[in-house]
């Protein structure tokens, strides 16, 4: 019987850590995901909703925190940001084309990326 429990115990430290190094590969997809995520919602805070780039740097430095298990943060950020060229096109055709659309567009993403940026 103690061997069959210690046998019992040694397979759950085996798959314990077994999860455990997929949960840290997981953690580590999540982070470079939310660092690309996150400069993208800059980008268009910057370009689109004018949002200050005093309060862009501080929302950044939250995202840096909260993705800190990124440990190329920086260059993710850039990947974001430059991502969201074709959103910010788009909205700034509309603005030429045809302005209603385009503010009732800049009105509803604006609020979003604020909630998200919680401004």
């Amino acid at each position: 019987m103690k061997i069959a429990g210690l046998v019992a115990i040694g397979i759950l430290c085996v798959s314990t850590v077994e999860t455990f190094a997929q949960s840290a590969e997981q953690i580590r997809q999540t982070a470079i995901t939310g660092a690309q995520v996150s400069g993208g919602v800059a980008r268009i805070a910057a370009e689109i909703c004018q949002i200050d780039a005093k309060l862009i740097d501080a929302y950044k430095e939250r995202a840096r925190s909260a993705y800190a298990a990124d440990q190329n943060f920086e260059g993710n950020w850039i990947i974001g940001w430059n991502n969201q060229q074709g959103a910010v096109d788009d909205i700034s055709k509309l603005q030429a084309n045809s302005h209603d659309q385009y503010a009732l567009r800049r009105s509803e993403t604006c609020a979003r990326i604020r909630s998200e940026m919680k401004l």
